[in-house]
């Protein structure tokens, strides 16, 4: 049972990358060693590509395989990156390239669960992460959680969770901010899932995708900062949300190096790696973030703002990433759930239907406002405060 520090049977019974045992030999040689060991091109392809002539000239290797936990600029990047946003000190051994938050946490729930063992989803959740712990042999179980802190911000958490509590229990899904409910959880709430999940000798899985994103006064924390939690928490994070660059399939795992390590076992099975280009190409996004990105999060509440008055119903307004979720309960007026839901496609507005998100949220909708243009968000919420007002 891999409890907190084990890994699966499954990632103990994989093999590493094939030249791993040999790298300390390989790096001593330096430039004097020939590389005959990967089965790569020396050539950049002849073909015409859309890739600037400066970029290739800066980056000639653009077009071959990389260190499986990723090339050192970017580590290096967002080891400094990890350090001064979010106080978390993990070196560049202690950070692995994933394509993209999913895929991290696929690796993550292959290597820690083996057939049969449960995680605790706090939900509202992310739709896919439940298939993926099914994928790995193993049983998530939800236990409602964000919107009753929003309803309970003094919430008893330890007692809350231990109620919930399953058997063969090895592991915490926890996110925030959260996707959909946009709950923030504070420093003090985070201290108490943190005790919980150490009184229990859990692992927890911090899905960050939303980090930096952030409205009003509220603070993004990650757990892993708290007494305790450095060596028991795989911290993910994407270049999909405040980088703006989902197309890209480009995430990463932060964690203490014997758990990046083991990770990337499972890693190189599945993908390899991830794209070279790609993690070339945001370098320099990471380094310039601070230029850039509080801009566009002030711009996400600026519409959030915009959204909650145009619809005028009174709604929870989110503490960060970027979405309304409600009940539509109050607005149904005799309509079924999804006659409302194909109401809002007829009427030229398309929502994320709540039940995806959790059981208890089978009348929930939840809307993403940053997925367009002001001027589209305008006209959406006309249609829908429309459609929901009757």
């Amino acid at each position: 049972m891999p409890l907190f520090p084990d890994f699966s049977a499954r990632q103990k019974a994989l093999k590493g990358s094939v030249f791993e045992k040999y790298l300390p030999l390989m790096r001593q040689q330096g430039d004097n060693l020939v590389r005959l060991h990967i089965g790569d091109a020396y050539r950049q392809p002849p073909y015409p590509l859309p890739i600037e002539k400066t970029f290739r000239e800066a980056h000639p290797l653009f077009n071959r395989y990389c260190n499986t936990f990723g090339i050192p600029t970017l580590r290096s990047a967002l080891s400094e990156k990890l350090s001064t946003d979010n106080a978390l000190d993990f070196n560049e051994e202690e950070i692995l390239l994933t394509a993209g938050a999913a895929n991290a946490l696929v690796v993550c729930t292959l290597g820690l669960l083996d057939p049969g063992e449960r995680v605790m989803i706090l939900t509202p959740c992310w739709p896919f992460f439940p298939g993926m712990v099914r994928m790995a042999e193993g049983e998530g179980y939800e236990t409602p959680f964000y919107q009753r802190l929003y309803d309970q911000p003094d919430l008893d958490i330890a007692a809350y969770l231990d109620h919930h509590l399953q058997p063969g229990t090895v592991a915490l899904y926890l996110n925030t901010p959260n996707n959909p409910s946009g709950k923030v959880l504070s420093r003090t709430q985070l201290e108490q899932v943190a005790g919980w999940a150490a009184k229990h000798n859990l692992w927890v899985l911090s899905d960050e995708a939303y980090d930096g994103m952030t409205y009003d006064d509220h603070q993004h924390i990650s757990i892993a900062t708290l007494p305790g939690m450095r060596e028991r928490t795989l911290s993910i994070f994407t270049f999909s949300k405040v980088y703006m660059f989902a197309g890209i399939r480009l995430g990463y795992i932060a964690a203490a190096e014997p758990a990046i390590r083991a990770l990337n076992k499972i890693l190189v099975h599945l993908l390899y790696g991830p794209s070279t280009i790609g993690q070339q190409m945001v370098v320099e996004a990471v380094q310039t973030r601070r230029s850039w990105y509080g801009d566009f999060v002030r711009e996400c509440q600026g519409i959030r703002d915009d959204c909650l008055n145009r619809l005028d119903l009174n709604l929870q307004s989110p503490e960060g990433a970027y979405y309304l979720f409600f009940s539509t309960e109050p607005y149904l007026r005799g309509r079924g759930y999804d006659e409302l839901i194909r109401t809002c496609l007829e009427g030229g507005v398309s929502v994320a239907p709540g039940v995806d998100f959790g059981s208890d949220f089978r009348h929930h909708m939840r809307v993403c406002f940053a997925g367009e243009p002001p001027e589209r968000m305008a006209l959406a919420m006309a249609r829908l405060g429309k459609i929901l007002k009757g």
